[in-house]
């Protein structure tokens, strides 16, 4: 498992942060994560398909169709063919998509959750998880990763990066939480979720060097991430993954 700090550029006007590592590894690979800007609106309504920055995302990144799904802290994964029609699309109520197919760009909106990216470059699968307690409790990176198994996905070869999320330190949570995750009990109060996330990868098989957990806290740096525990009550980055 290894920190790292992704990079801040502009895509074509949109301020995005991205794993650099993986874009001149990933030939034709669109991944990141939308900065705070005020004037673009990720919103946690899934039924605002016309906003800003949803509509700026796909012609910034040049990617005709968009996968968004209603976000309600599950583990349902829900499999993007790659046959919607042009313009931003809802796939379902779920936490994570997946898919195999190019031309097609998945998008998740977090604001303390982890974005957890996964990549096979070898067979061209994609997975994209938005992962809270309660997500991670029920197992949505596993699900994540099965799913990603019925595309022929090979877990050893796999990619898996956790990005900006609220920290460990900023973590504070109630018993429910520690009981949920079955955190240690010396850790009692506070919760990584990037952690968690990283050891089920680990556990399902991903290698340790392939997995990466960026080092952004999105609670501690009110300049670049919304925060929902810092009072970011309606506005969302978005994390974005996909084949051009």
């Amino acid at each position: 498992m290894i920190a790292v700090t992704e990079q801040e550029y502009w895509l074509d006007g949109l301020r995005v942060f991205t794993h650099a590592d993986w874009l001149s590894r990933f030939p034709g690979l669109v991944q990141g994560i939308t900065a705070r800007v005020a004037e673009l609106d990720f919103g946690p309504s899934a039924e605002d398909l016309t906003s800003d920055g949803w509509q700026q995302l796909q012609a910034a990144t040049g990617i005709r169709r968009v996968a968004r799904c209603r976000q309600v802290q599950g583990a349902d994964v829900v499999l993007c063919d790659g046959r919607q029609h042009s313009g931003v699309h809802v796939v379902g109520e779920a936490d994570a998509l997946v898919t195999a197919g190019e031309g097609l760009l998945l998008g998740v909106t977090v604001a303390d959750c982890v974005p957890v990216f996964l990549v096979d470059p070898e067979r061209r699968a994609l997975g994209l998880a938005h992962a809270g307690w309660r997500g991670i409790a029920a197992g949505v990176v596993e699900a994540t990763l099965a799913r990603m198994k019925e595309l022929g996905a090979d877990v050893a070869s796999m990619y898996a990066h956790l990005g900006p999320a609220i920290c460990g330190q900023c973590y504070e949570v109630g018993p429910e939480v520690i009981r949920a995750l079955g955190a240690s009990p010396a850790r009692t109060g506070r919760v990584d979720l990037r952690a968690h996330v990283a050891q089920s990868s680990l556990t399902a098989g991903v290698a340790p060097e392939r997995v990466t957990v960026s080092s952004g806290c999105t609670r501690c740096d009110s300049d670049n991430f919304y925060s929902y525990r810092r009072g970011d009550r309606n506005r969302r980055m978005c994390a974005f993954l996909g084949w051009s």
